[in-house]
């Protein structure tokens, strides 16, 4: 199939989003991954890649790891493919053998993880030679908009609100940390891998976005309410409410590209690496 057939595919499987950063960072790592062979996600979550990546190329041989046992019974209903194997696992402690892979997803993951030099070390481990690695994190420098509260709580408060108040963490949610540019790419390179390519997404965006996705939206919909939301549900339906919500988000979207220049501020750092 044609790259431009994949870009086709990847544009109708992100048509239903809500998220404009979503789309734009998901957008990046498809198109990129899709060209591989044999891929495994760190950190698969809900399964939301493992399963687009199998309707994108269906040949493509998917692995997906992680240690929430709860999302990874939620991923094996909705990927629903018995040639994608979804299995619990840590990315700092890899049960593959070295050079498994010639595709890895990592994907708002190393945030998470207290130790992320051993995990790009055990991601370069099981990464064939020459195989391509997608990474994306949230920009430590991020815009105003996206989180207002801690943006004026790091600046004027060297603070930001506990990143276990799910409700209010906003951009701070479950993470251990943010990135500077700069040091990603450090310690991606440490790692052994050669960084190839930087994107830095989404620069607009409505005020408290995150806040509204991730912090309120989020749980919102985890816990059973607004269904068409959930880009997790099978059966998701775009109804009128969604298509009207969609419409206003999607206004504070206008202008993002993925040209940005470094420096400026945007809610993630996407980078395409490969195996020196």
């Amino acid at each position: 199939m044609s790259m431009k057939n994949y870009s086709q595919k990847i544009k109708e499987i992100l048509n239903k989003e809500i998220d404009p950063a979503y789309i734009d960072r998901a957008e990046i790592i498809l198109s990129e991954i899709v060209k591989t062979n044999e891929v495994l996600e760190v950190g698969c979550g809900r399964g939301f890649y493992l399963k687009a990546l199998k309707e994108i190329n269906s040949k493509i041989k998917i692995t997906g790891i992680d240690l929430n046992q709860k999302y990874l019974k939620i991923a094996k209903k909705y990927v629903d493919n018995k040639d994608v194997k979804i299995i619990k696992g840590d990315v700092t402690n890899l049960k593959f053998n070295n050079e498994s892979f010639d595709g890895i997803i990592a994907s708002e993951i190393l945030e998470h993880i207290k130790n992320d030099k051993k995990a790009l070390k055990e991601i370069n481990r099981v990464l064939k030679p020459n195989g391509l690695v997608m990474i994306s994190v949230p920009n430590q420098e991020y815009p105003f908009m996206w989180d207002p509260l801690n943006w004026c709580l790091e600046r004027f408060f060297k603070t930001h609100v506990p990143s276990s108040i799910w409700w209010l963490a906003g951009i701070w949610a479950g993470h251990v940390r943010l990135y500077k540019e700069d040091d990603l790419i450090k310690k991606i390179e440490e790692s052994g891998l050669n960084v190839k390519k930087v994107w830095r997404t989404t620069k607009y965006c409505l005020p408290f976005s995150h806040l509204l996705f991730y912090g309120i939206g989020k749980n919102i919909v985890e816990s059973g309410w607004l269904k068409n939301f959930n880009r997790f549900e099978k059966n998701k339906k775009d109804n009128n409410l969604l298509k009207l919500i969609k419409k206003i988000i999607y206004l504070g979207d206008y202008g993002n590209n993925r040209d940005f220049r470094k420096g400026e501020k945007t809610t993630n750092l996407v980078i395409m690496a490969e195996k020196k």
